[in-house]
């Protein structure tokens, strides 16, 4: 019983999880801006994903569960590079209008 809430749990988290990043990044792929975004939040988000799927290696190396950590890991990964992609392109199409 335990078992099938968990994994019933972990499905809800997983869907919802990767749910929230479409949104984020069909944003940044539209407008070709993340003006809006903090490269350091995005790069606090990657340091404790990275903590959790070292620990879950260590702790319970369930094959389920280190899939969805190092999915998550990618996701956190397109949005840090798409925003640091779109700032930097951003200054230097200033750097060339001056």
């Amino acid at each position: 019983m335990n078992i099938t809430i968990s994994f019933i749990l972990l499905s809800i988290y997983t869907v919802l999880e990767f749910i929230a990043y479409m949104p984020q990044i069909i944003k940044i792929l539209k407008t070709k801006s993340a003006d809006d975004l903090s490269l350091t939040s995005w790069l606090t988000w990657i340091t404790a994903d990275i903590c959790y799927l070292l620990y879950v290696l260590l702790e319970s190396p369930d094959i389920g569960v280190v899939f969805i950590a190092t999915l998550d890991l990618v996701f956190l990964f397109i949005v840090f590079f798409l925003t640091r992609y779109y700032q930097k392109h951003k200054k230097r199409i200033k750097k060339h209008n001056r």
